[in-house]
């Protein structure tokens, strides 16, 4: 896993916020010449992603703590299975404790609740959004590849995706939208379009994107738009979005789209239950 420095920032920031050098609790009751071993413990079954996190925060806090990765990321583990051994000093251990297990706990959450998404779209592509925590942008798109969707773009900057907005921002609409991005994107550049309706849909089709994203569209409508597409000259990849669940992707992978974009991926993923447990060295 590549820890980016938004992400090393974002460390800083929830051990600030944590006042991890300052724990009254553990400087009243634990002698400062006292060791432990931490295990991170998995209290249920879960996929497990950002291992490399713990030595992030280790790292970032300036302590002295020393780290054992026990289970390869990816990996989906049954509960009560030990995911890391963290050794060091006692009050050390106590400062990350609550950091560790927050950033684990989300990172191993959307990874599973991803997988689970996955397993159930029997081979259609499932692509993430940018519906994403505020800076955790790169957590959470991690945490949905490790559970197998593809990152659709991180950013504003990453690709031209032409969407609603855009679309009714344009005194001309989609066709004055389109014209604007054909005109003006580098020649290779790979796009895509955001469309509403079949009318819209016929214009974009007119342009060759390279992706049609099929919003909010029904099944029957989703039907329609594939008879068009399919005529089309140069036939684009489909991706349908809008509120895609997991018991609507077997419909979807039958009427012939190519993916499923869904930022349930990320909004809707709990937490999972991850504990730490001391023993003395």
């Amino acid at each position: 896993m590549e820890i980016s420095s938004l992400t090393r920032k974002l460390v800083v920031l929830a051990l600030e916020e944590d006042q991890a050098h300052s724990d009254v609790t553990a400087a009243l009751a634990v002698p400062p010449s006292h060791c432990s071993v931490a295990r991170v413990v998995a209290r249920e079954r879960l996929v497990v992603c950002g291992p490399d996190i713990v030595g992030c925060i280790i790292e970032q806090g300036g302590f002295s703590l020393s780290v054992v990765e026990l289970v390869s990321e990816g990996t989906e583990v049954p509960a009560d299975t030990v995911l890391a051994e963290i050794s060091g000093a006692t009050r050390e251990l106590l400062a990350v404790e609550r950091t560790v297990l927050n950033f684990l706990q989300r990172l191993c959450g959307v990874a599973t609740h991803t997988r689970g998404f996955v397993r159930k779209a029997n081979g259609l592509v499932v692509l993430d959004t940018r519906k994403t925590m505020p800076g955790w942008r790169a957590l959470d798109k991690h945490a949905t590849a490790v559970g197998g969707a593809r990152n659709h773009r991180m950013s504003l900057g990453d690709m031209v995706l032409v969407k609603n907005n855009h679309i009714d921002a344009n005194p001309r609409g989609v066709r004055g939208a389109l014209e604007g991005v054909v005109a003006g994107k580098p020649p290779k550049m790979a796009w895509e379009v955001e469309v509403r309706n079949l009318d819209e849909l016929r214009v974009a089709l007119e342009f060759c994107p390279t992706f049609v994203m099929l919003d909010n569209f029904t099944d029957a409508g989703i039907g329609e738009a594939m008879a068009l597409i399919t005529a089309a000259k140069n036939r684009p990849m489909v991706e349908a979005s809008g509120g895609v669940r997991a018991e609507r992707l077997a419909a979807l992978k039958a009427l012939g789209v190519d993916a499923v974009s869904s930022g349930f991926l990320t909004t809707h993923a709990p937490n999972v239950d991850i504990s730490m447990r001391l023993s003395a060295a």
